[in-house]
């Protein structure tokens, strides 16, 4: 692993370069700062550019949400959300005759993903014993707690639904420190309670051959993954073979003590790598 202080360091030995979103281009309410110089520079150079987020939602409402914050469609090549990822694959299915998860979902989330699906024919059910499957999105609000939502999954096991859990994971963090569950804190509790769980984006291999398609690239050694989980961003570029760069001010925030752009100390840094089994290629404070 090598401590660098930003992109600039190790950008010219890549084309191709897959960004986080929550924790490493934005914090669910601006821009970090210096995202939008960093990537305009990127884009200078000729690089290809996507962002690859667990986001449980369209990749189309992201597009809306990044031109907010001044990320504009000019400044990367696609988004490819989870949400995007769940949404092809039951449009497969549906295809199929709905084989694989039957046509009635129990849906557990907030009301601004409830449209997850829209589009396409499945029905959307209050009861989970009307149900053939449950779809997980996340929780209703900030300060949320698993608590919020155990009701509908414990209904939802009572009735063996297998859960669709649109975003694996587990935490994002404000820039002000403060950490908001996810989707898959409530993945976990059901495959706990002996629930069958089926995950849709990273770290999983297949929004990472998605990525690859999109990008129409053929050599894995020119393509780099930036974000800021361990489970999900850098675990995932691992196991598919490609390089990553972690970013320390993001989900570490708390452990690590740093904000976003502060260097973390590096003996924290390798403690955490360590007690994952998991080594980035390079550790950065900020893009």
């Amino acid at each position: 692993m090598q401590f660098v202080n930003s992109l600039k360091d190790f950008s010219a030995k890549y084309d191709y370069f897959i960004f986080d979103l929550w924790g490493v281009i934005h914090d669910g309410e601006k821009a970090y700062d210096g995202v939008l110089e960093a990537i305009s520079l990127l884009r200078s150079q000729g690089k290809k550019i996507c962002f690859l987020s667990n986001a449980p939602r369209r990749a189309s409402k992201v597009v809306d949400v990044l031109a907010s914050y001044g990320i504009t469609r000019n400044l990367y090549d696609f988004i490819l959300t989870s949400g995007e990822a769940t949404f092809h694959d039951f449009e497969k299915n549906q295809k199929n005759n709905f084989q694989d998860f039957g046509k009635k979902y129990f849906y557990i989330g907030p009301k601004k993903d409830i449209d997850l699906l829209d589009g396409l024919q499945y029905v959307m059910v209050d009861k989970a014993s009307d149900a053939n499957v449950a779809i997980a999105t996340g929780f209703d609000h900030q300060y949320s707690t698993l608590e919020e939502k155990l009701s509908q999954i414990h209904e939802a096991l009572q009735n063996n639904l297998p859960l669709i859990c649109v975003n694996p994971d587990l935490i994002v963090v404000k820039q002000d420190g403060h950490e908001m569950i996810c989707a898959g804190v409530m993945a976990a509790e059901y495959e706990k309670m002996q629930g069958k769980v089926f995950y849709y984006g990273k770290p999983y291999s297949a929004v990472y051959k998605m990525t690859l398609e999109l990008f129409n690239c053929k050599d894995k050694q020119k393509i780099i993954a930036i974000g800021d989980g361990m489970e999900t961003d850098i675990k995932g570029a691992a196991d598919f073979g490609i390089d990553s760069a972690l970013l320390t001010g993001g989900i570490l925030c708390n452990k690590l003590g740093v904000k976003y752009g502060q260097a973390a100390d590096e003996n924290k840094v390798r403690e955490i790598c360590e007690s994952y089994e998991i080594f980035p290629q390079y550790i950065i404070p900020n893009l």
